[in-house]
């Protein structure tokens, strides 16, 4: 079987952007927008009508909806007239890309205003176990109404004999979530379900199946449903959703599955260490990499499987981005070098 070329993707991770080490987590997912173009390797965009919730967009893979700018990716929502629609919008998935079973979820997001916007942060069931919609589950991070721009939702749902949802909802005070970017965090474990803004839990409750299986995130911005309502002419456009970084942690205590195979059973170093750091291969060959805050790559290693691999003793003190990969399991940690 003809070996495959290995790509890597280095994402700087500075300090200043929040990224600090989180006890008992580790990164096992992250996109930092930090290039020049939306990562096709995490994120598919999506290319039609929206034909739920009497929604009103036409979702555009073009790049005058979807697009970087500046370190953040904008989601952008155009009056314009596309596939008999009036509005376009953007819509990315990480399915197939990215599916977590548990873990945390973190996405830093400055949200749209206006009668008629519905903006998300949201997971769905990546192999629908338990049947179509709602049946195997939906996990929503984050809404929020246009007409309501200082008030977001998280909710969950599923199917009891039909459909069944339970959330909560998250107001500020004396702002709106449009004024500036806060972090929205959604926690997911077994049985249990917590939901965050900027890092102060809000809500949490606790269901199992069918949340028992993987999910994909995903990253939109509606216009129009039965829900938000249509705009009107008050309602700006363009009208952006902004998100500086998205990050996916897993417990470090292995109970969550961070990407798409995590068959592999690497072993990942802590969040910090002293001296030196340790990696151990699981049952396929493993690709490492070390690089520092800016995304310059220190070191690059090889190991066959079981190999461990003691590291560190030549760095200094600092922040490091370690990464793994290990045929389809992918892993990244952010490591602090204490002296």
């Amino acid at each position: 079987m003809p070996s495959k070329k290995i790509v890597w993707m280095v994402v700087a991770i500075p300090l200043w952007a929040g990224a600090q080490a989180k006890p008992g987590w580790n990164m096992v997912w992250s996109d930092e927008f930090a290039g020049t173009a939306i990562d096709a390797k995490k994120w598919s965009l999506s290319n039609g009508a929206s034909n739920v919730n009497s929604e009103l967009e036409y979702y555009s893979n073009s790049a005058k909806n979807a697009f970087l700018d500046s370190g953040a990716l904008v989601l952008r929502a155009i009056k314009e007239n596309v596939g008999g629609r009036n509005y376009t919008s953007a819509k990315l998935t990480t399915r197939m890309k990215g599916d977590w079973l548990y873990g945390r979820v973190e996405v830093r997001a400055r949200l749209n205003k206006g009668k008629g916007m519905w903006p998300a942060i949201w997971m769905m069931p990546t192999d629908d176990a338990y049947g179509g919609w709602p049946s195997s589950g939906e996990m929503d991070i984050m809404e929020l109404l246009g007409h309501e721009p200082a008030k977001v939702y998280g909710t969950i749902h599923w199917s009891s004999g039909g459909h069944q949802q339970q959330g909560s909802s998250k107001s500020l005070a004396g702002a709106t979530f449009a004024d500036d970017y806060h972090v929205f965090g959604y926690e997911w474990s077994a049985g249990k379900q917590n939901w965050f803004i900027d890092d102060v839990q809000y809500f949490t409750t606790a269901k199992g199946q069918p949340f028992d299986k993987r999910f994909y995130l995903i990253l939109n911005v509606a216009v129009g449903g039965g829900w938000p309502g249509n705009p009107d002419g008050t309602t700006a456009y363009p009208n952006d959703m902004a998100v500086d970084w998205v990050r996916v942690y897993a417990k470090g205590d292995g109970s969550a599955l961070g990407g798409r195979d995590a068959g592999t059973g690497m072993r990942m170093p802590g969040a910090s260490f002293t001296d030196a750091a340790a990696f151990t291969a699981g049952t396929a060959p493993a690709e490492l990499k070390v690089a520092d805050v800016t995304g310059r790559v220190l070191w690059e290693r090889r190991l066959a499987p079981g190999e461990t691999l003691a590291f560190g003793n030549d760095l200094r003190a600092g922040i490091y981005l370690f990464q793994a990969r290990s045929g389809g399991d992918a892993r990244s940690v952010r490591l602090a070098k204490t002296r």
